[in-house]
C-alpha cells in the first residue's frame, strides 16, 4: 500500500491521481466524523469538502507530517465554524406564525410601508449579497443552485445569507422579520 507520506508528496506536485487516492483513502471516515460532530448530512458532506479543497489548493505551501491528524483537525475546524454560523442561520421551512399575526400584517393598511422598508434595508446590502438574498428568497433557488450559477461555494453563499439576515434582523426588528417571511417565502 502506498503510504500518505508519498501521496502527499505527489499532490504537493500537482497529481490529481495522489490526491485522488487521498480522498477515497479519507472522505468516509472524515464523512462519519463530521456527521457526529453537524448531525447533518449536507453540512457534513461540505465540511469535508471544504477541508479537501483547501487541502488541494494549499498543499505547496504546507508541509504536514501526519496526514490523519491534520484532516481530522481540519474537519472539526470546519465543524466549529458551521455551528458557530448557525446561530445566524434561520431554517424558513420551520417557522410558524400565529394565524392572527399573520391576518393583522396582510390587513394591516401599513403593509405597503413595511414592504418599502424592507426594500430599503435590502438595498443597504452588498451587490452579491443582495444577488443571492434575492435569489434565495424571491427566486426560491436553493443554497446549492446559488452556487453553482454564481460560481461561488456553498459556504459562501450562506455566509451572504445570513450577512443579510443579520442586517435586516437590525434594521427591521423582530416584527418585521415576520413582514419578511410573508413578503419574500
Amino acid at each position: 500500500m502506498v503510504t500518505d507520506e508519498f501521496l502527499y508528496e505527489k499532490v504537493k506536485q500537482a497529481d490529481h491521481q495522489a490526491f485522488d487516492q487521498l480522498f477515497d483513502r479519507y472522505w468516509k471516515r472524515l464523512f462519519q466524523y463530521a456527521y457526529k460532530l453537524l448531525q447533518d448530512r449536507e453540512q457534513a458532506e461540505d465540511a469535508v469538502q471544504e477541508v479537501f479543497v483547501h487541502f488541494w489548493e494549499n498543499a505547496q505551501g504546507k508541509e504536514i507530517h501526519n496526514l490523519s491528524g491534520y484532516f481530522f483537525r481540519a474537519v472539526k475546524y470546519q465543524a466549529a465554524n458551521i455551528i458557530r454560523n448557525q446561530k445566524w442561520k434561520v431554517d424558513w421551512n420551520t417557522v410558524e406564525l400565529e394565524e392572527a399575526l399573520v391576518d393583522d400584517a396582510i390587513d394591516s393598511p401599513d403593509h405597503e410601508e413595511l414592504h418599502r422598508l424592507v426594500e430599503q434595508s435590502i438595498e443597504k446590502l452588498s451587490p452579491k449579497c443582495k444577488e443571492v438574498f434575492y435569489l434565495n428568497k424571491k427566486e426560491g433557488f436553493t443554497a446549492k443552485e446559488i452556487a453553482f450559477n454564481l460560481n461561488i461555494s456553498h459556504r459562501t453563499v450562506e455566509h451572504h445569507l445570513q450577512k443579510a439576515m443579520k442586517s435586516l434582523k437590525t434594521d427591521l426588528g423582530q416584527f418585521y422579520i415576520v413582514m419578511l417571511i410573508l413578503l419574500y417565502h
